[in-house]
Formats: structure tokens, sequence, C-alpha cells
């Protein structure tokens, strides 16, 4: 089913054509410049690598290891600067004429970091403690000290986050319980390509380049569009580095169980590479990591015996002038899962392949433009022989995605102007779905506007059209208020609405389950998944040492696409039930020094159907905990991450009747706790020891399925300076 018209390829034409030729034009060449040196307002020392910018502009820099600076730009008087740093408070400091000498910016030291910039709530920079949208972020220290080593195990670690097992193979991350397919997955901000049953596998993402992880709850889609129907998890990568690095690092792990019965032999390893290499106007960033797991099965019952990952990931930033960058970026990764049994010999390779290029452009008077094109591809091949050669299955899926996105920013002291277009085209090819090949097109647009009415008052409203063509048209709005009752404390509420538009197997699969003998027919008439959700913060910030925050939740969703039983040995889709998702979280955070520091989650869940029963999967009640302390004068850093989940009655799948039914006794109370501990040799070599499931604690029928294990870690940075 094509549905791309000539149209279409008239418009990208066009807008390429403005891409290339016309919007330069429109830049101006920046005249004005300031220079000024940073400093620690309590030592005196100099500040490396503090963030300078311009308020409302792209224009900025990061200090030196000097802590010097020089910015340049172009704006009319008067323009704010803007300097921080993490771990201290934010300065602004508005210039109104040209500057003549250097300036002295003294930064006083803040225990908590509240103000880091965050971007996911609002799709533009903005420090967290002004978002009207609350972001939770996972910071870098907290991604390092986890010892995850993908992206499914850190979240996983977290009170209200769950990994389950699917009962059609892989796993299913329930988020606040609800199914991972209703939280839209990003990378650096774009949607991520390839899917295995329409869910993002995150044990795909690698932990080793991650800057940070930023978490929207509730419906994102006036942004975002399709998936956001419960929130947006932003997966960033970018580093903001600039200057040359070259980082090495390798681990080595095993399970008790492994180790017991085959030694040091089968484990899992990983070594990674990171380069950082600036040339005049360009900076070129390259990285590469290799995972091998061997015997390290996640689920017993399916027979894995070795993966292999590979992550190749560069990126290529290019200064035209001061009103025009460029940036090139392109990631490939590779899983190739080989297992054997008596029965079976199985081979799954993975392939996922994306390239981007953006222009972004700034004009006079903090407008700002960026444009991008994305290709992605992304193909899984599962093939099925018997140990004496006989080929029993052979299945390839291929999907290629094209976008084009444009995205327009304005902003003034007291309000900000976003607004987007992007058009979109998908390719799915699969042996299991009618005729072969599908492709679907939409367009979308979107706009947001963020005003500041008065020192209190921060008020958000937005909407995005999506328009899939002949098939469906979704209109998403949201609306966000922040208000400040004091210099503590403060009130955030958001009102949005979400949609999740059917995926290509819920609308063509058209296959036959030879094993077990039935067959599965798509439905092309399902009409998009929709929520409507609420919710409503209260934060306190203490600048001296403490944060608290207290979220409350609450997401219907209707439409929800089920699966059915259309007659007898044939199961289809259709959209037949409603739920709602409920809960409350509150966080604590406290650092009393750069010794010590903890952070505390507390979340409680009630998610049900509309027939008033539990959601499968859901934990009612589970907190977490991630505490870091140093000894010695931090030359040895200790980190504890625990999880605690309440006692519960699980939902398990009844393989006979092919529906979940809530179990006849109470899944015990558990506790997880995984230690990390580093030492520092000299300034760039660190040896950690990582310990996971310290308490040894499994459960068969739904997890943890691995037990006690051990990492030892060695990263080291080589080269370090300009």
């Amino acid at each position: 089913m094509k549905i791309i018209r000539a149209g279409d390829s008239i418009f990208i034409k066009i807008s390429f054509f403005l891409f290339f030729f016309l919007l330069p034009l429109f830049a101006n060449n920046a005249n004005k410049q300031i220079e000024g040196i940073v400093i620690d307002a309590e030592t005196g020392n100099r500040l490396a690598q503090a963030n300078i910018i311009i308020s409302g502009t792209d224009f900025g820099t990061i200090t030196n290891n000097d802590g010097e600076f020089i910015i340049e730009y172009s704006s009319d008087y008067p323009v704010r600067l803007q300097i921080s740093h993490i771990g201290y408070i934010t300065y602004v400091e508005q210039i109104t004429q040209q500057m003549t000498n250097s300036i002295e910016i003294k930064l006083y030291p803040q225990t908590i970091q509240m103000d880091e910039l965050v971007v996911t709530g609002t799709r533009s920079k903005k420090f967290r403690s002004e978002a009207p949208i609350a972001t939770e972020v996972i910071s870098q220290k907290e991604i390092q000290n986890s010892g995850a080593r993908n992206v499914a195990e850190l979240l996983s670690q977290r009170a209200g986050v769950s990994l389950q097992t699917s009962v059609a193979g892989g796993s299913i991350l329930n988020v606040l319980g609800m199914d991972s397919r209703y939280v839209l997955i990003l990378i650096d901000g774009q949607p991520v390509t390839g899917k295995f049953n329409d869910r993002v596998s995150l044990d795909q993402i690698l932990t080793a380049q991650l800057a940070k992880v930023e978490i929207v709850k509730g419906p994102s889609s006036s942004l975002y569009g399709s998936e956001a129907m419960g929130g947006v998890i932003n997966i960033i990568t970018d580093n903001n580095k600039v200057y040359r690095e070259v980082n090495i690092s390798g681990r080595y792990g095993n399970t008790q169980n492994n180790f017991e019965g085959n030694g040091l032999k089968n484990g899992s390893n990983n070594i990674g590479l990171n380069i950082i290499q600036p040339l005049n106007d360009l900076l070129f960033d390259f990285s590469i990591n290799i995972e091998e797991i061997q015997k390290d099965k996640a689920v017993l019952q399916i027979d894995i015996d070795k993966v292999r990952k590979t992550v190749f990931g560069s990126k290529i930033n290019w200064k035209l002038n001061d009103n025009n960058k460029v940036s090139f970026r392109s990631n490939s990764y590779s899983q190739i899962d080989n297992g054997a049994s008596q029965l079976m010999n199985t081979n799954t390779d993975i392939d996922r392949n994306n390239f981007s290029f953006s222009h972004q452009t700034n004009y006079q008077k903090s407008w700002n433009l960026n444009q991008t094109l994305i290709n992605n591809n992304y193909s899984r091949n599962y093939v099925q022989k018997r140990p004496w050669g006989k080929l029993e299955k052979d299945d390839l899926t291929n999907e290629k995605h094209l976008e084009y996105e444009i995205l327009l920013n304005k902003q003034t002291e007291s309000s900000e102007v976003n607004a987007g277009f992007e058009i979109y085209r998908a390719n799915y090819s699969s042996d299991r779905i009618n005729s072969g090949e599908q492709e679907i097109t939409s367009k979308s647009i979107f706009g947001q506007y963020d005003l500041r009415i008065n020192n209190q008052l921060n008020l958000i409203v937005g909407s995005r059209f999506d328009n899939y063509s002949k098939d469906y048209k979704v209109l998403s709005p949201r609306v966000g208020l922040m208000y400040k009752l004091n210099d503590k404390w403060k009130v955030r509420t958001s009102w949005g609405k979400g949609f999740r538009a059917p995926s290509f197997i819920e609308r063509f699969i058209d296959w036959n389950n030879v094993q077990f003998n039935y067959l599965i027919e798509g439905n092309p008439d399902l009409k998009p998944e929709q929520s409507n959700g609420v919710t409503v913060g209260l934060d306190y910030f203490n600048s001296s040492n403490s944060e608290l925050s207290l979220n409350y939740f609450y997401t219907f969703f209707e439409n929800r696409i089920q699966d059915t039983i259309k007659k007898p040995g044939v199961i289809s889709y259709e959209n037949s039930s409603n739920a709602k998702f409920s809960g409350l979280e509150l966080t604590y955070r406290f650092k009393t020094s750069d010794n010590l520091e903890s952070k505390w989650v507390m979340n409680l869940l009630n998610n049900r159907d509309e027939d008033d029963n539990p959601i499968p999967n859901t934990i009612p009640f589970s907190i977490s905990n991630f505490t870091n302390f140093g000894l010695f004068n931090n030359f040895l850093q200790n980190s504890i991450n625990l999880k605690w989940v309440a006692p519960y009655k699980p939902q398990e799948f009844d393989t006979q009747k092919g529906i979940y039914v809530l179990a006849q006794e109470k899944n015990k109370g558990y506790t997880l706790i995984n230690f990390r501990s580093t030492i520092k040799i000299y300034n760039s070599l660190k040896v950690s020891l990582v310990l996971e499931n310290v308490g040894n604690y499994t459960n068969e029928n739904i997890g943890p399925f691995i037990g006690r294990a051990a990492y030892l870690e060695l990263s080291n940075t080589i080269i370090k300076g300009e």
C-alpha cells in the first residue's frame, strides 16, 4: 500500500532548496564579543568547561583549561550572559553595551545541582528548575555508578519500573506499570527504528557512551506524536566535550552459577574506545563498543549460548560561521545471537544503521531554525536449523524510515515559541505480512507557546496534528502550568492527550504459527490507541543540601489494541478495551558533601482495566535508592543501588487458555542490591568492582532469572587536552 504522492516529493524538493540556498542569506555574521574568566568564588580556582551562553540564542561556548572564554554574538543589546557549571549556582549578567575589557565571573558552589539543562519536556533547552513540564534526570554519574550494561538494566533498577519476560520471547519493560510500547523511546531526540513485538529492545542500547537519560511522565504526543501515550524517555549521548580526548575501557564479568560450573572461560566481556578530536571549526567524535556474553541466559527458556553486540558511532560538528552549524551523525548497531540445544540450533542477526544531517541557523533577535534529514534502516533475520542440518525457519524483517524535520524557535525575556513540521515515510517488509511489504506516510505540524506571566507563574500551551493520509488523523493538545509559591516551593501541573498508531504487524500480519497450530491475521481497520492524562507535582528545593518532589499522575487509555480470537484457531487484533493508570511518586535527594549523596524514590501504583482488574505486570509498591559515598578523600568511591518490591499477587500467563490469570499466592517481597566500588589511580586510570544482585534473589516465574554476578572494569583517559 503506497501512499506517498507526487506532491510530497515536490514539497521535499522545495524544502531542500530553502535548506541549502535561501536560509543562509538571512544569517548575520557575529560582530561582537565578550572575553572573560570564570573562577570559584570560595577558592579562587579557575573553572574549566563552564558553560557560557547568550540567553534566548544558540550563541555559546565553554571555558578552556585556564577558565578563560571568548564568546562571539550578533544579538542586539541588551543581552543576558548566562554562566553555569556542574555543582555551582548559575550566574546571569545583563550586558548593555560592547565590552572593551575582560570580565571576571565568580560562581558559588551549590551542593545540589538543580539547574541542569533539559530538553525533552518542552523540546527546547531549559534549566530543570525553570521547566513547566516536570523532568526526571538520570545523570551520567548515576549511570556510571549503577553498573548497568544497557538501558534496560539501568531503568529496571528504579522504583516503578520492572523488566518482565514476554510470552513471545525477549523482555518487556514496564514503566509505571505501562507496557513500554506506550512510552516513546528517543535517542538524542529522535525515535528508535526497529522494534521486536512492537517494542524497542532497550537491552540493545549500551550505557557506555550515555551522557544522561531524561524521563517525562504523562501524555506527550503534542510534541512527539505516536507512542508518547504515557511518557517519553530520551536517551542522550551528547556530552558537549570540545577538547581532545581519548578514552578506553574494558570490562569482564560472570554470574556465580557460571563461575562455579565453568570458571572464568564463560562470562561476559566488553571493550570500548572513544576519540574526540577538534580541528579548527570541526569537531570529530568517534566511538566503538563491543560486548560479548556467553552462557548468561536472561531467560532460561530461550536457548541462547552467545550474544555479541557491536556499536559504532560517529559525529562531525562543523561551525560554518557564527550563525550556521552543520552536524553529521551515524550510528551502527549489530547483534548476533547463537544458541544450540539437542533439538534446535538458532541464529539471530540484528542490524540497525542510522544517519542524520542537520543544519542550524541563528537569526538576529533570537530566531533559531533547525532542519534535519534522518535515514534509518533496521533488519532482523531469525534462522532455526535442526542439528542434522534441516532448515525449519528463515524469517527476515526489514524496516526503512526516512524523515525530514524543520524546527523554529523564538525566545524573548518572557516568552518562547516552538513550531515544527515533519514528513515521515516508513517501509516495512517481512515474510509475515500481507504482500510481503507495506508503506505508510505521515505529515505532522506542531506548535507550543511558553509564557512567563510574572515571576511566579509560567504557562505553556501546545498542540500537534498528525495526518496519516486516508488512514486517520489525530490532534494532541497539552497545557502545562508552573507556580512558584516562594523561593523553595513550586507547583507543576499538566494535562495532555497522547496516541499510538497501530503498528505494521497489528494491521498487516498474516502468519501461520505451525508449531502451535494457529493463524494470526492483522486488522487494517484498527484506529489509534489514545490517552488522556494529568500530572500534578509539588517540588521543594533547599540549595544547601536537599531536594524533594511529590508527583501524582493519572492517565486514561481508550481504544486499546488487544488480541482477540476471531474464530477457532485464528487470532487477530481489535480496539476493544480501556484502562486507567494512576500513581504517586515521592523523590528525595540530599547531598551533604562531595563525599556523600543519596536519592530515594518511592512509587505507589494503582493500574486497572475496564473491569477493575489489575493490569498485568504492575508492581503496586516499590522503593529504590542510590547512594554514593567517598572514602580517603574520594580516593575510593562507593555506590549502592537497592530496590525493594513489596509483596503482591502477580498475574501469570496461562499457556493453555492464552490469558493472564491472577496467581494463587502472593509473591513475597524482595530486595535487589547492587554495589560498585571504584579506585582512582593517578588522574586518569580507574578500576571498578561491580557486584549485582548481592542477595542472589531469583524467581523462576517472573524474574529476576539471573542470580549474583560480578564485574571488573578498567577505564583510562589516555589523552586529554586541547
